[in-house]
C-alpha cells in the first residue's frame, strides 16, 4: 500500500525535528516511566519475597501442619517411626518476656523459635559461637544482635507471659536465617517447650531417607498420621508460604495501580492541551493541504498518526529510563545492605504493554484537538487567527456537564454510610473524582474568572510583564484551564494526604493520651490483679506524685452490658480536669456515674438521669449521670466511684496503676524508680505514652512520605505540562513576542512575562487544589469513623502552595530563556 503524502510529511518532520515530537509527549514519558517502574518494582519485590518467604527447609520432603488434633510429642514420635523417614524437626514460635540478667534492661516481648541446630532440617546457620544444646542455652538471630547489641556469652532473664518466676539463659551463638524480624531467640525444641510452656507444635518437618521418593514418603506419613492430621509435600508447603507473603505485593500493586492511573489521566490532559497548540500552529499548513486536495479524513489520520508516533517515542523513552533507573537503584541499594537483593525483574511483555498504553493514551488525548483542527474550511483557515484557543468556551454545554458531575459528587456524600469504613472511603473518593470531572468541564469558564481575580495582584506587582502574562492566560481559556486543572489535581492529592495524615496523627495522639493519661502506667497481665503490696510500694516512692488505682469489668446499665471502670477520678487531676462534653468529671463521687458519648447514645442517657447499675452477682446501685465525655481509653464506656464499683463487682481487683511524677521529677526518673521497685515481676507491664507516641509518629511519618512520593508523580507530570505548554506557546507567539521586543520590551521583561504566566497557572491551581484537597481530606478521614479530630496543617499547606509556585517558575525557566534569545527582527520574519 502506498504511503500517504501527509504521513510522509509527518515522518519527515519527525526526522528533522525529533525534539518537538518528544516534547509533545513529554508528560507521557514521565507517566510511562512511573508505570514501567511500578511493574518492575512489583515483580522484583515479588521475587525478593519468594527468596525470603519460603522458610520451610528445602530438604523437608513432607510437612505435617495444623489440624484438629494437636501436634504434640506423640505425633512427632509416630512420624519419626514411619519407614523412610530420615529426620524429624518439630517447629514452633512462641512469645516470651526477655530481659538481661539482673534486671539491667527493661523486659520486652520477644519471639522464641525452635530449631534442631544442625542437619538438613535446620532453619538457621551459625554465624558466631556454637549452636545451643542444653536447656539453659539459646541463640540470638543476626538482626536481633545488631539491633540490641547483645553478643555471644550474654546472660538473659526469660519468663512466660504472666508468670512471676524467671530463668537465666546464656546466648551461645548468633545465627542467621529467614523471617528475622528482630527480637528473636532460637533454641532446641525441648528448650522452647520448657521456657514457653507450649505443649504442641505448629508444624513438623520430615526429611526422606536416601532412595525414598517424596510421593512414597507422603503416602506413608499420611497412613501413620490418620485422618485427623493434615499432611502435604514440602513443595506444597513452601508454595503456600510464598503465596501468603505475595498477597502483600498484590495489595501494594493495586494501590500503585490507582496512582498510575491518576498519573496517566494527568498526562492525557497535558497531551490534549499541547496537541491543541500543535494543531493551532499548523492551521495554515493544514489549510494549504486541504486546498491542494487533502480530505478531512486524511488530515485527521495524519494528525492521529503523529500522536501515535509521539506516544511510541515517549513510551520507549519512558521504558528505557525506568529500566536504567531500576538497575541503578538496585546497585545503590546493594551498597547499603549485606543481604542479597533479588535481580531486577524486567518483563518484556509488561514493558511492551507500557509502550502500547502510552500510544493509546496519547492518541485518545489527541483525538478531540485533531477533530477540531480539521473542521475549519480551507479558505477560512488561511485567514484565521493562529491561536484557536482564543475566545470564550461554549458556556451552556460545559456548564450542563459541570452541574451534572457536581450533583453526582454531592449526592455520593449523602449515600447512607456503610458499616464498612473502606466502602465509605470509596464513596468519598468517587465523589472527589466526580468533582474533578466537574472541574474539567467547567474549567474554561471558571479558570479565566479565577485568573482575572488573582491577576489583579500579578498586574500590580508584575508591571507590564505581569499585565501581558494575565492577558495571555485570559485569551486562551481552554489552554489555561487544561494546564491549571492538571496542577490542581496534583495539589488536591498532596493536600488530601497532608490533611488526612495530620488528622490521623492528632486523633491517634488524643487516643494515646486518653488510653495512657499518666506519665507511667502499670498494668496487670493475664487474669491477675495488682497486689496491695505492689500498689503501696509504688505509692510510697518519693518520685511518685498523683496516683490512682483503676478496676475494670463488665456491668449492666439499664440492662445493657457496659465495660466500666472503678476509679476515684476526683483524686486524679489529669483525668478530673479533662473537659467533658457535658458536666464535669471531677464531680464523680459515690452514687454517680460518668458515661462516654457513644455509651450515652446507646443507652439514651443524659446528664441528670438516674441509672440502675447491676453487677454479675446481682448486686446493684443507683447512680446519677454527672458527665458525658468523649471516648476515653482509661475510663472505658462508663466510670464509677471505686466504692460503687466494689459493690456491684465485689470480686474485681485493681488492674491498672496510674502514676505521675512528683514536683521536680522527670518522667524517665520516675520510670526507672518504678522499674526498680517492681523488680523482675513479669505480671506487671510498664507503659509510657511517650513510647507509644514516638512509635506512632514514626509509622505516620513513613506512611506520609510514601503517600507523598506516590502523589508526587502526578505533580511532576503537571509541572512538565506547564513547561511543555509554555514552550509551545513561545513558538506560537514568536511574531507577537518579536513585536513586543521591537516596541521596547527587554529580554528581562520577556522572561518575566513567561514567569508571571506560570505564576498565574500555579496560583489558580493552588487556590482550587488547597480548598478541594482540604475538603476531601477531611471527608476521607471522617468517613473512616475511627478518628474524631480533623486537623488542618496550615503551615504544611502554605509550603505546598509556595512550593507549587516555585515549581511552576522552574518550569518556565527554559521557555523564558528561549523566548528572550530570539531577536526582534528574526521573530517578526517568522511565519
Amino acid at each position: 500500500m502506498a504511503r500517504s503524502p501527509l504521513t510522509s510529511a509527518v515522518l519527515a518532520e519527525a526526522r528533522q525535528r525529533p525534539t518537538r515530537l518528544l516534547l509533545t509527549g513529554l508528560a507521557v514519558v514521565v507517566a510511562t516511566l512511573f508505570t514501567a517502574g511500578t511493574f518492575m518494582f512489583a515483580d522484583t519485590l515479588r521475587k525478593g519475597l519468594e527468596m525470603q518467604a519460603s522458610i520451610t527447609p528445602a530438604d523437608a520432603a513432607v510437612v505435617v501442619y495444623g489440624s484438629d488434633k494437636p501436634l504434640d510429642d506423640k505425633v512427632v514420635s509416630t512420624v519419626r517411626a514411619v519407614p523412610g523417614v530420615a529426620e524429624v524437626a518439630p517447629v514452633t514460635r512462641s512469645s516470651i518476656v526477655v530481659a538481661k540478667a539482673g534486671g539491667t534492661a527493661e523486659p520486652g516481648y520477644w519471639s522464641l523459635a525452635s530449631d534442631v541446630g544442625k542437619g538438613p532440617l535446620s532453619r538457621y546457620s551459625v554465624v558466631a559461637g556454637s549452636a545451643p544444646a542444653g536447656p539453659d542455652q539459646v541463640a540470638i538471630t543476626d538482626g536481633t544482635a545488631k539491633a540490641s547489641g547483645i553478643a555471644v556469652g550474654a546472660k538473659l532473664s526469660v519468663s512466660q507471659y504472666g508468670a512471676r518466676g524467671s530463668k537465666d539463659v546464656t546466648v551461645t551463638a548468633v545465627v542467621k536465617g529467614k523471617a528475622d524480624y528482630g527480637s528473636v531467640l532460637v533454641a532446641q525444641p525441648a528448650t522452647v517447650v520448657a521456657l514457653s510452656g507450649r505443649d504442641s507444635w505448629s508444624q513438623v518437618d520430615v526429611a526422606a531417607a536416601p532412595g525414598v521418593s517424596e510421593s512414597a514418603l507422603l503416602s506413608s506419613v499420611k497412613s501413620a498420621a490418620g485422618d485427623q492430621l493434615r499432611v502435604r509435600t514440602g513443595v506444597e508447603q513452601r508454595a503456600a508460604e510464598v503465596k501468603a507473603q505475595l498477597s502483600v505485593v498484590d495489595v501494594l500493586f493495586a494501590v500503585l495501580a490507582v496512582f498510575t492511573g491518576v498519573a496517566l489521566v494527568a498526562a492525557a490532559l497535558v497531551v490534549a492541551s499541547t496537541f491543541r497548540i500543535v494543531v493551532a500552529q499548523r492551521r495554515r499548513r493544514t489549510a494549504l493541504m486541504r486546498c491542494v486536495g487533502a480530505t478531512r479524513a486524511q488530515v485527521l489520520r495524519s494528525l492521529l498518526f503523529e500522536a501515535a508516533l509521539s506516544g511510541l517515542v515517549a513510551g520507549v523513552v519512558g521504558v528505557l529510563a525506568a529500566v536504567g533507573l531500576g538497575y541503578a537503584g538496585l546497585a545503590i541499594a546493594g551498597r547499603f545492605t549485606e543481604d542479597p537483593l533479588p535481580p531486577l525483574q524486567v518483563s518484556v511483555p509488561d514493558l511492551l504493554l507500557c509502550v502500547l498504553l502510552a500510544m493509546v493514551v496519547t492518541v485518545v488525548a489527541a483525538l478531540s484537538p485533531a477533530i477540531g483542527g480539521t473542521r475549519v474550511p480551507p479558505i477560512a483557515a488561511l485567514g484565521a487567527a493562529k491561536v484557536t484557543d482564543a475566545g470564550q468556551a461554549r458556556f451552556v454545554r460545559r456548564m450542563v456537564f459541570a452541574v451534572l458531575f457536581a450533583a453526582v459528587a454531592v449526592g455520593l456524600l449523602f449515600v447512607p454510610v456503610s458499616k464498612n469504613p473502606f466502602f465509605s472511603l470509596a464513596l468519598v473518593a468517587c465523589s472527589g473524582l466526580m468533582a474533578f470531572f466537574a472541574l474539567i468541564a467547567a474549567g474554561p469558564v471558571i479558570m479565566p474568572l479565577l485568573a482575572k481575580l488573582l491577576g489583579g495582584l500579578v498586574r500590580l506587582v508584575g508591571g507590564t510583564p505581569g499585565r501581558l502574562a494575565v492577558g495571555n492566560a485570559l485569551r486562551v481559556p481552554k489552554r489555561t484551564a487544561n494546564t491549571t486543572t492538571v496542577l490542581t489535581l496534583g495539589v488536591v492529592l498532596v493536600t488530601a494526604v497532608l490533611v488526612g495524615m495530620s488528622s490521623i496523627a492528632a486523633s491517634s495522639a488524643e487516643r494515646i493520651a486518653s488510653q495512657y493519661p499518666a506519665a507511667v502506667q502499670i498494668e496487670a497481665s493475664g487474669g491477675t490483679g495488682i497486689a496491695t503490696a505492689a500498689a503501696d510500694k509504688i505509692r510510697a516512692l518519693p518520685e511518685t506524685g498523683s496516683f490512682s488505682l483503676v478496676s475494670r469489668g463488665s456491668v449492666k446499665v439499664k440492662g445493657v452490658d457496659v465495660y466500666a471502670t472503678g476509679m476515684d477520678v476526683a483524686a486524679y487531676p489529669p483525668i478530673a480536669n479533662t473537659t467533658a462534653d457535658e458536666g464535669a468529671l471531677r464531680n464523680l463521687v459515690p452514687g454517680t456515674i460518668a458515661i462516654s458519648r457513644s455509651g450515652a447514645k446507646d443507652l439514651g442517657a443524659k446528664v441528670g438521669d438516674v441509672l440502675p447499675i447491676t453487677g454479675t452477682g446481682g448486686q446493684s446501685v443507683q447512680a446519677k449521670v454527672i458527665a458525658i465525655y468523649r471516648g476515653n481509653g482509661a475510663l472505658g464506656s462508663a466510670a464509677l466511684h471505686p466504692s460503687d464499683f466494689a459493690t456491684v463487682v465485689p470480686t474485681a481487683k485493681p488492674r491498672v496503676m496510674l502514676v505521675d511524677p512528683a514536683s521536680g521529677v522527670d518522667k524517665d526518673k520516675l520510670k526507672s524508680a518504678v522499674r526498680a521497685a517492681l523488680g523482675s515481676d513479669s505480671t506487671l507491664t510498664i507503659e509510657s505514652p511517650g513510647d507509644q507516641k514516638a512509635e506512632m509518629e514514626k509509622i505516620l511519618t513513613t506512611m506520609t512520605l510514601v503517600a507523598l512520593g506516590l502523589v508526587g508523580m502526578t505533580v511532576l507530570v503537571a509541572v512538565v505540562g506547564v513547561a511543555v505548554t509554555l514552550s509551545l506557546s513561545v513558538v506560537e507567539r514568536t511574531q507577537e513576542n518579536g513585536l513586543l521586543r521591537a516596541l521596547g520590551l527587554t529580554r528581562g521583561g520577556m522572561r518575566a512575562t513567561l514567569a508571571w504566566e506560570a505564576v498565574v497557572f500555579g496560583a489558580c491551581a493552588a487556590v482550587l487544589g488547597l480548598l478541594l484537597g482540604g475538603l476531601y481530606g477531611a471527608l476521607g478521614v471522617s468517613s473512616l469513623g475511627e478518628f474524631d479530630v480533623i486537623s488542618i496543617p496550615y503551615g504544611q499547606l502554605a509550603v505546598v502552595g509556595g512550593g507549587l509556585l516555585l515549581l511552576t517558575l522552574v518550569a518556565a525557566v527554559g521557555p523564558a530563556r528561549r523566548s528572550a534569545r530570539t531577536s526582534p527582527l528574526q521573530a517578526l520574519a517568522t511565519d
